[in-house]
């Protein structure tokens, strides 16, 4: 291990952390965990609901975050009380966006001003860049960090269009699976005369769920009838969700939707399922930036259906660990659905292929590459 890293501290503030279950969250918690058995002196700010361990120092803010100005000033008003209190060499890692936008608007507060990491998943390009004035602010945030992390090609991209000065600072590490859903040595049986397609993500036009319906029910009706689709995920747009079921009554495969699971019970429908599909959508604030489920699925030997958009393209390998298709084509989606449902050889290629690239990525390597460098 570095050997500036055995003398620095490292605090992880976030406002996402589980139970909460969501891409960023997921990070903070994976990225902790593997951190703090790697060795690594940390600690990790996150708000009160959030799931506490033996085996990590977390430190609960007391309260609860958004991305509101109010929430941003407690967040550093919080920050700077807590910091005032350390004596030793430590590094801030802002590591979701809540967080880092706190931080932004805020950061004047910490004085002096602690040297600092910041993690890009995606929507921060979008969102804090429409504002004049705090675009300004997440320019000089980023120059004047310790070192970036992006999770993909394309985040890198957006940040070397938007803020070229920081180029020597942006290091490109992507995620791994989650630990908690990886599979076990009791693989569950799978259906023999249904198809199962499984989907994961909060059900919102984001996540594209109705694009997937829509594909399935363009199937052949033999095809049709032999398939299953499952979503897993919490519902976040109610009206959203009205529409996808009505959408469901009208088709011809079972569809289920099982809400938000536990990771015992997200892990066992990993383990039934023949196929996973998440087609997400561009809009005008958020991208898909990386898109851990998609390794979470490949971890499972399972090939991907997915759009190719954002940074889903350093998740899913194009006919090697899935299929990507155009966004704004439902013919290409609908015959690539097709194509997966058809040949089951091609479905056991991609898997097995995207297992082995699942299981090449590690929240270790993650943690050493970050903050050893940092």
């Amino acid at each position: 291990m570095a050997k500036s890293m055995q003398d620095e501290k490292i605090i992880i503030l976030t406002y996402e952390y589980p139970p909460t279950r969501g891409g960023a969250g997921i990070y903070c918690e994976e990225l902790g965990f593997a951190a703090a058995n790697a060795g690594f002196d940390l600690e990790v700010w996150s708000p009160f609901e959030s799931s506490r361990s033996d085996e990590l120092k977390d430190y609960p803010l007391p309260f609860k975050g958004s991305q509101s100005l109010c929430s941003s000033f407690r967040l550093m008003l919080e920050a700077r009380k807590r910091i005032s209190q350390i004596y030793s060499p430590f590094l801030l890692h802002v590591a979701e966006p809540g967080a880092l936008r706190a931080f932004l608007r805020f950061r004047w507060f910490l004085k002096p001003l602690p040297p600092y990491l910041i993690t890009i998943h995606g929507s921060e390009l979008l969102r804090f860049t429409r504002n004049r004035f705090e675009c300004r602010l997440f320019r000089k945030t980023l120059a004047e960090s310790k070192s970036i992390q992006v999770l993909s090609s394309f985040n890198r991209k957006s940040i070397l269009q938007f803020c070229p000065e920081a180029k020597d600072l942006i290091k490109m590490i992507p995620g791994a699976p989650a630990r908690k859903v990886l599979p076990t040595m009791n693989q569950g049986e799978k259906s023999e005369e249904t198809l199962n397609i499984l989907c994961v993500g909060r059900i919102h036009p984001r996540k594209g769920q109705d694009k997937l319906i829509n594909a399935v029910n363009q199937l052949p009706e033999r095809l049709r009838k032999k398939t299953q689709l499952c979503f897993v995920g919490q519902v976040v747009d109610k009206s959203f969700y009205r529409s996808l079921e009505q959408d469901a009554k009208r088709s011809g495969c079972e569809i289920m939707f099982l809400g938000e699971l536990s990771d015992g019970e997200l892990r066992e429908q990993y383990e039934r399922a023949d196929v996973f599909g998440l087609t997400s959508m561009p809009r005008k604030d958020s991208i898909e930036g990386f898109g851990f489920v998609y390794l979470e699925a490949s971890s499972h030997g399972l090939p991907i259906l997915a759009h190719r958009i954002g940074g889903v393209e350093d998740a899913v390998r194009h006919e090697e660990t899935g299929l990507l298709v155009d966004p704004l084509s439902e013919a290409d989606l609908c015959n690539s659905l097709e194509r997966l449902v058809r040949d089951g050889e091609l479905r056991a290629k991609l898997g097995e292929n995207g297992k082995k690239w699942a299981n090449h990525q590690s929240w270790r390597k993650v943690a050493e590459k970050l903050y050893e460098s940092s």
